[in-house]
């Protein structure tokens, strides 16, 4: 009787091990690994700060973004099948901030708190296309 429960738990923990590399590869698979990027983004204060966050969180599958006011930088986390890099510096770029690869249009940028009106970047103004741009 003894052997036979011994048996038995031997085998039940010997699945649970199986079983985990397969969970962590069909995570991997279905995109739940968080993504990550960091790229900068243009503003000036708080109030920048709590616009491009909450534009970055508006992305469906955004975990988590920190905008940085002294680097120009924000890092996000975020899930790989529900968006990614391109459709966060969209919807950035859509309430008036330049980010690294994608431009506020004008009229949004002029209509931001004269606080937030930030220097515009020549070489972005240059380079970079506009939100709503293909």
């Amino acid at each position: 009787m003894k052997t036979r429960i011994f048996v038995q738990m031997m085998s039940i923990l010997l699945m649970g091990f199986l079983l985990i590399p397969v969970d962590l590869i069909a995570r991997e698979e279905s995109g739940n690994t968080p993504g990550e990027a960091a790229f900068t983004v243009l503003g000036n204060c708080g109030m920048c700060k709590d616009r491009i966050e909450r534009a970055a969180y508006s992305v469906r599958g955004v975990r988590s973004a920190e905008w940085n006011e002294d680097t120009q930088m924000i890092e996000v986390r975020y899930r790989p099948n529900r968006t990614d890099q391109e459709e966060i510096e969209r919807a950035i770029a859509e309430v008036g901030h330049d980010t690294e690869n994608f431009l506020a249009d004008d009229e949004t940028y002029e209509n931001l708190h004269h606080c937030c009106i930030y220097p515009r970047d020549p070489e972005m103004l240059e380079n970079n296309r506009r939100y709503y741009e293909d």
